[in-house]
C-alpha cells in the first residue's frame, strides 16, 4: 500500500473518530460542564445536584475535586442551605490539608472565609484571611487575583467588627490589588472600586466617593454595557452621594438617568426603581416641583408596602408627609406619618415583609 494511499485512510479514519471521541469526552465531563453551566446561569438548585453527581463519578485528581467541592459550595451557600455550604467546605479544607498544595489550600480557606463572613464570625474570618496571605505569600507565584478577593472580605470582616478605619484601608488595598490582578479596566477592577466608594460615601468623603464611583461606572459600561446591573447600581451610588453632599442637581440628573435605564432593563429590580423614584421625589419637591414628586412617591410605595425593605418604605411614607404639610392637608399628612411610624413598630419587631394597611 503506497504512502498516500495510508496517508488518505488516515485523514478518512480521524474524520471519522473524531466527533465519536468529542461524544466520549462530552458524556465523560457531562455533569461537570453542566454543573458550571448552571452555576454561571444561577440555576443554583441545578448546579447543586450536577456537582453533587460529578463527584460521585469517577475518580478525580485533587484540583478537579476541590474545585467541583467549592462550586457545590458556592451552589449550596446561595440557596441558603448554610450547613451543607458549610460541611462542603469542611471537606474542601481537608481534602486541601491532605494534598500538600498550599494552593489548593489557599482556595479552600478562601471559601471558608465566605462562610465565616455568611454567619457573622468576623474574628474568624480575619484570621482565615490572614491565612490565605501567609500561603500566597510563601508561593513563588502569588496569586493576586486572590489576594485581592481575600482583602476585600478582610475590609467587610473589619468594618463589621467595628474597626473602620482598618477596614477602609483593606478596601483600598483590594482595589490597587485587583488593578494589578486583571488590569485597570476590568469588571473585577470595577468591583473593587464601587465597594471602595461606597465605603467611602458612608464616611462622609463624598469628593472621594464620587471621583471612585464616575471611574467604576465608567468601566462597567465599558464591559458590560450602558444598561448593566452593575452599572445601573454605580450610577445609583453616585447620585445617592451628589444628593448627600448637596448637589440636588447633579444627584436629580443622576436618578433620572437610572430610571431611564431601569425602563429600558429586562427583569430589572423593582424594589431598586422604586428606592430611585422615592430619592427623585424628595428632591422635585424640594424644588417645587410637587406633581411629580407625588407621581413618583405613589409608585415607589406601592411597591416598596408589598415587600421587603423597611427602611426605604418608610422613607418614601416620610417624603409622602411632607409633600402633604405642603399641599396643606394635615390630616393626610399625619395618616402617612402614621403608616412610617407602623413601619418602624414592625421593623423592631422583626418583620420582615410589610404590608402597611
Amino acid at each position: 500500500m503506497s504512502v498516500t494511499r495510508i496517508f488518505r485512510l488516515g485523514i478518512r479514519f480521524a474524520a471519522w473518530v473524531t466527533p465519536h471521541v468529542k461524544e466520549w469526552h462530552r458524556q465523560r465531563h457531562l455533569n461537570r460542564v453542566e454543573a458550571e453551566r448552571h452555576l454561571a446561569a444561577r440555576n443554583w438548585s441545578e448546579a447543586e445536584n450536577h456537582f453533587t453527581l460529578a463527584l460521585a463519578e469517577r475518580k478525580h485528581s485533587n484540583k478537579q475535586r476541590l474545585d467541583l467541592l467549592l462550586g457545590l459550595k458556592e451552589a449550596q451557600r446561595k440557596q441558603g442551605k448554610a450547613a451543607d455550604a458549610e460541611q462542603t467546605t469542611k471537606l474542601a479544607i481537608d481534602l486541601a490539608a491532605s494534598s500538600n498544595d498550599k494552593a489548593l489550600q489557599s482556595r479552600a480557606l478562601d471559601a471558608l472565609a465566605d462562610i465565616q463572613l455568611d454567619q457573622k464570625k468576623y474574628g474568624d474570618a480575619e484570621q482565615t484571611i490572614a491565612q490565605i496571605e501567609t500561603l500566597e505569600r510563601s508561593l513563588p507565584s502569588p496569586d493576586h487575583k486572590r489576594l485581592a478577593s481575600s482583602t476585600r472580605k478582610l475590609g467587610t470582616a473589619l468594618l463589621h467588627g467595628g474597626r473602620p478605619d482598618e477596614a477602609m484601608k483593606a478596601f483600598e488595598r483590594a482595589a490597587q490589588l485587583s488593578e494589578k490582578a486583571y488590569g485597570a479596566d476590568h469588571p473585577e477592577t470595577a468591583h473593587a472600586l464601587t465597594e471602595l466608594g461606597a465605603r467611602y460615601r458612608d464616611m462622609g468623603d463624598h469628593a472621594s466617593a464620587q471621583r471612585i464611583l464616575r471611574r467604576s461606572l465608567d468601566i462597567h459600561r465599558k464591559t458590560s454595557g450602558i444598561d448593566s446591573h452593575a452599572a445601573t447600581q454605580d450610577l445609583f451610588r453616585l447620585a445617592t452621594s451628589l444628593e448627600e453632599s448637596g448637589d440636588i442637581d447633579g444627584a436629580a440628573a443622576e436618578y433620572e438617568r437610572v430610571l431611564a435605564v431601569k425602563e429600558r432593563q429586562i427583569g430589572g429590580d423593582p424594589m431598586e426603581t422604586a428606592e430611585s423614584q422615592a430619592h427623585l421625589a424628595a428632591i422635585y419637591m424640594r424644588a417645587g416641583r410637587t406633581s411629580a414628586a407625588r407621581e413618583l412617591l405613589t409608585r415607589a410605595i406601592g411597591v416598596l408596602e408589598r415587600k421587603k425593605g423597611e427602611e426605604r418604605l418608610e422613607f418614601a411614607l416620610e417624603t409622602m408627609a411632607t409633600l402633604e404639610d405642603l399641599f396643606g392637608h394635615a390630616a393626610e399628612a399625619q395618616k402617612w406619618r402614621d403608616k412610617a411610624a407602623q413601619c418602624v413598630a414592625l421593623r423592631a419587631e422583626g418583620v420582615k415583609e410589610i404590608k402597611i394597611a
